[in-house]
């Protein structure tokens, strides 16, 4: 049985009368605005700040064992993942708008804007670009198809880890990637020469999964997935096929099984990776036991490995 561990920010029992403004502080809906109390001016800062993350996104981490077990002669591939929420996320572009010391604790108000990220971005360009090299992934995502739109050119963004959350990169700006637009940059994309194609598009606990995977020309195959949490791990390395094939192979009797023990619907991404000579992919996780840690949230390197490589993806659905 798997136990999700919810986690908050417990503040200290107060015996006695706190600031009138405390948790009261009125604002329009574009602004979040955090709350925190501390022995220490930093303390209440960073408590501050962690509340306004916590609103904003807070990330599962994961860790995913796969182990093999017998069952009337059927190997299934079982998934075991143990949960923690991350509340370690720090922000740029937080102001803090009131601090009060009281009875020995300091009392912080802090506002961070959270318009659309599209709206954010036109405050922080200025005039005169031009068109930019879009990385060939990124380019067909929703996301940046509607930061093109919006802005009205096609800029050379980046996708970056950074303190925690993952961030929209364009020259010296950073602007956080709440879960909804995080799930914008998955799409189903694929050409002539290579296409991947699961035997659903929607998924429960439980159900089994293979993929269709089409290849024009002899090569090496990798096949990658990416967590609805922006961590990659490898279901396929580097296997050499002279024409499509199905994996994982049924004739072996050997099958995944999906889990999902997250309480919600979410979404990940699968990629198939062709190359006439092996792809170096060290700095993903093969599926093994203890994977996927903190070391794993490796999208934005992938995202810049298929700028480089011939690709086709697939975005699923996992119910709850």
């Amino acid at each position: 049985m798997i136990k999700l561990l919810l986690v908050s920010f417990i503040f200290p029992v107060l015996l006695f009368s706190s600031p009138e403004w405390l948790y009261k502080i009125e604002h329009d809906k574009n602004i979040i605005i955090g709350y925190g109390i501390g022995k220490s001016i930093q303390a209440a800062k960073k408590n501050a700040v962690s509340d306004i993350a916590n609103t904003l996104y807070i990330s599962v981490d994961s860790s995913v064992d796969i182990t093999n077990s017998d069952n009337n002669g059927k190997i299934n591939n079982i998934a075991k993942t143990h949960l923690k929420t991350n509340s370690k996320a720090t922000l740029s572009g937080v102001k803090f708008i009131k601090t009060e010391f009281e009875d020995n604790y300091w009392y912080i108000a802090a506002k961070y804007d959270n318009s659309s990220i599209d709206v954010k971005l036109k405050k922080l360009l200025s005039i005169g670009y031009e068109d930019e090299v879009q990385n060939s992934y990124l380019q067909h995502t929703p996301l940046i198809k509607k930061l093109n739109k919006e802005i009205g050119k096609k800029l050379n963004y980046k996708v970056i880890r950074k303190n925690n959350l993952w961030q929209l990169k364009y020259n010296d700006i950073l602007l956080p990637i709440n879960e909804n637009n995080f799930y914008k940059l998955f799409s189903t994309q694929s050409t002539k020469s290579i296409s991947i194609k699961p035997n659903k598009n929607v998924y429960k606990e439980n159900d089994e999964m293979f993929f269709k995977i089409s290849h024009k020309d002899e090569g090496y195959i990798s096949i990658l997935y990416v967590e609805h949490n922006g961590k990659i791990g490898i279901l396929l390395d580097n296997y050499k096929s002279k024409k499509s094939f199905t994996f994982p192979d049924i004739k072996n009797e050997e099958t995944f099984k999906i889990a999902n023990p997250y309480n919600k619907s979410i979404k990940e991404l699968y990629i198939v990776l062709h190359s006439k000579t092996p792809i170096n992919l060290h700095k993903f996780e093969n599926i093994s036991d203890d994977l996927l840690d903190e070391s794993s949230y490796n999208f934005d390197k992938l995202i810049l490995k298929l700028h480089d490589f011939n690709f086709a993806t697939y975005e699923i659905k996992i119910k709850k």
